[in-house]
């Protein structure tokens, strides 16, 4: 199993958290997206080229060797606001998407694309539809509109559902809503009526994901003085957004994540990362990843279509991890999902035997509620995985 994720880094405008590699381009600037649309095609096609390259040498730097192309079974186009492109642009990108995976024999399992509220129409939906594009990611954040607006969103709750019920009449079934919690002036009250109201609209997957205040964002400067939430307020909201979502029937199979039936509905590209299988990213800041070597793109926009159309390498950085970095990422992935980490893995992996400091540790985190394990593996509770780092830190010093 392995992934392609595509950056398309424009959005409306930028919200007051938001640190991604993305630009605010208001109603649109055609020639910009356009000349970004070329630039991600063609280092896909540079990608696909090397895939049938003879010299091994010369392949082998590319997208960190990722030689395993041909088991790409997932697609992901996130951003900034893939939906913000025009029909005929991202019809060519679609288009491109789809020669790269007929020249490589490719099985899509998945293939997503990340949407505002607002953003879409009948005319792209549906193209996407065409495309072949199976699972729509919106990011809505709230219910409430005072919440939306002190995110700097763009988009009312009212706007969201049109948006909602137009996905669902062109034919989506596999919906994925974006929630967050501690967001200022946020209550129980009012994310319980968030979530009641997501409940309601019987998606089939939720992500809930804490407000981090990052450098360089608006709120960053606003609140540099403290965040607005305490630690013990946050989890607070993380415990009642995990047991109203799991009463309605939803697997919190991850840390920020709830699918409707674990099975069917959990994100496969995502799972991916997880377990930290091999992918391959295109667009400005998009990383790759293969055996244990990883590579990520310039950040800057203009460098990486400068770089692009000249024919340079978009690399900014290229990491080889090393045995210790490979185990923290396992172990730490690992706990951040409901499967845990399997000891035999460790075994063969990393030649590690699981020594009795280790067992009394994990002992104690089961008497303490924050973990449990049987024989073959050890996952963490939601109250263990609101505390992973520190229980994570404290398990690799052990092996």
């Amino acid at each position: 199993m392995s992934g392609l994720y595509i950056h398309v880094p424009f959005c409306v405008r930028k919200c007051n958290y938001c640190d991604f590699c993305s630009v605010g381009i208001g109603d649109g600037d055609d020639v910009l997206t356009e000349r970004m649309v070329d630039c991600i095609i063609k280092e896909m096609d540079s990608v696909l080229s090397v895939s049938h390259c003879c010299d091994e040498t010369d392949a082998k730097d590319v997208a960190d060797r990722f030689e395993s192309i041909r088991d790409i079974d997932t697609v992901f186009i996130g951003g900034g606001t893939p939906s913000i492109l025009p029909v005929k642009q991202m019809e060519r990108l679609l288009s491109a998407v789809g020669r790269f995976a007929h020249k490589n024999g490719l099985d899509i399992k998945e293939f997503t694309i990340e949407c505002n509220p607002g953003t879409v129409d009948e005319d792209k939906l549906s193209l996407y539809k065409s495309f072949g594009i199976n699972r729509l990611s919106f990011g809505l954040q709230s219910a409430n509109d005072d919440e939306l607006k002190t995110l700097g969103r763009i988009h009312t709750y009212k706007e969201f559902l049109k948006s909602y019920e137009l996905a669902r009449s062109v034919g989506f079934d596999n919906i994925n809503i974006d929630l967050m919690n501690a967001i200022p002036g946020q209550t129980k009250k009012s994310l319980n009526k968030t979530l009641d109201e997501i409940i309601s609209l019987e998606p089939e997957h939720i992500s809930a994901y804490s407000l981090i205040i990052e450098e360089g964002t608006p709120f960053y400067d606003k609140y540099v003085d403290g965040a607005p939430f305490d630690e013990d307020e946050d989890r607070s909201f993380f415990q009642m957004t995990h047991e109203k979502l799991t009463d309605a029937g939803f697997d919190h199979y991850e840390i920020s994540n709830y699918a409707k039936n674990k099975s069917t509905y959990a994100c496969i590209h995502n799972l991916n990362y997880w377990n930290r299988g091999n992918y391959i990213g295109i667009g400005p800041a998009a990383a790759s990843h293969f055996n244990g070597i990883r590579k990520t793109n310039t950040g800057e926009i203009n460098k990486y279509m400068d770089y692009i159309e000249s024919g340079t390498d978009t690399t900014e950085e290229k990491e080889i991890l090393d045995r210790e970095k490979q185990l923290i990422e396992v172990v730490y992935l690992g706990l951040r999902t409901s499967d845990g980490i399997v000891f035999d893995d460790l075994k063969r992996g990393f030649a590690l035997d699981i020594n009795n400091a280790f067992k009394n540790k994990i002992l104690s985190m089961k008497n303490e509620g924050l973990a449990d394990y049987d024989e073959s593996r050890l996952w963490l509770t939601p109250s263990g995985w609101w505390v992973s780092d520190y229980l994570i830190t404290e398990l690799i010093e052990l092996i």
